[in-house]
């Protein structure tokens, strides 16, 4: 286990870039989300797994707004290509933890 008294290392000792998510980390997101898109239909409405992808990041990472030269506002939710490790990791949390209280599991989890 690691001392909690250490700092969390998210860079690279050598090159100093951030440590970002993992692929497998990546998969298992995308794998939830199209298991959202077959499970949840709201007001009967089916939804693809991009289009949870974007209501996810709006939710739990918020977004920038930005006003567009028509005087109308335009939201976009902040990048998970932004996320380090254990960001991304909270992140795949609370969107598990979202889906979860919906009835939608993975495979390893609650059958």
């Amino acid at each position: 286990m690691a001392d909690p008294r250490q700092p969390k290392v998210t860079r690279c000792p050598t090159c100093h870039r951030r440590h970002t998510r993992s692929t497998p980390q990546n998969a298992r997101l995308w794998l939830l989300y199209h298991a959202i898109a077959e499970k949840l239909k709201p007001k009967g409405v089916a939804y693809s797994a991009d289009v949870w992808h974007e209501y996810c990041k709006s939710k739990f990472l918020g977004c920038e707004e930005f006003k567009l030269p028509n005087g109308k506002a335009l939201q976009i939710p902040h990048s998970t290509a932004d996320l380090d490790v254990a960001e991304f990791a909270d992140y795949m949390t609370a969107v598990e933890a979202w889906a979860g209280e919906r009835d939608v599991w993975l495979a390893d989890g609650p059958s």
